[in-house]
């Protein structure tokens, strides 16, 4: 079972993912990776209502990640992270996907934009610093023909303006 794209994004499942991505990487199937989310009955249910009927939809913690993927052979799956948190608790527990598309970190955790899309806070230009550090690019594109940009070189050139 190939992993096609891997994002972070906060909104998780909505129009630029389904219209967009989902097409554009070919996926029939998305993961939902978040500890607190999976958890969540009536947010896994709303997921789960909006999604188009012939796409799949697995919503796991970050722990049981990399055993979902082993069992799941035949899907070509998408996987959403609602926060650079969870992506690195996956990294952590045994996940490992060389590029990652970050879409959307939105301003409610007092951020300072990086991004029209992006915000980070402290905790997140640690993370940023750590999954580099791991050998995982992170990019920032919103749309599939979207502008792309090195979401480390960003993080470093704010901090050199700081």
């Amino acid at each position: 079972m190939p992993v096609v794209f891997v994002r972070v994004d906060d909104r998780l499942i909505h129009g630029q993912i389904v219209e967009g991505w989902v097409p554009f990487v070919g996926a029939d199937a998305i993961y939902v990776v978040d500890d607190e989310i999976c958890l969540d009955e009536s947010r896994c249910r709303l997921m789960r209502m909006i999604l188009p009927s012939g796409l799949g939809l697995r919503i796991i913690a970050t722990a049981e990640l990399s055993e979902a993927l082993a069992s799941d052979r035949l899907n070509r799956v998408m996987i959403l992270f609602n926060s650079l948190n969870s992506l690195v608790s996956a990294v952590e527990n045994g996940f490992s996907m060389g590029n990652i598309n970050v879409g959307n970190i939105h301003n409610l955790r007092g951020g300072h934009q990086i991004t029209p899309s992006v915000f980070l806070n402290k905790n997140d230009v640690t993370l940023v610093k750590k999954l580099h550090d791991m050998g995982i690019a992170l990019e920032v594109r919103d749309v599939p023909d979207g502008r792309c940009h090195d979401l480390f070189k960003l993080v470093c050139h704010e901090d050199v303006r700081r």
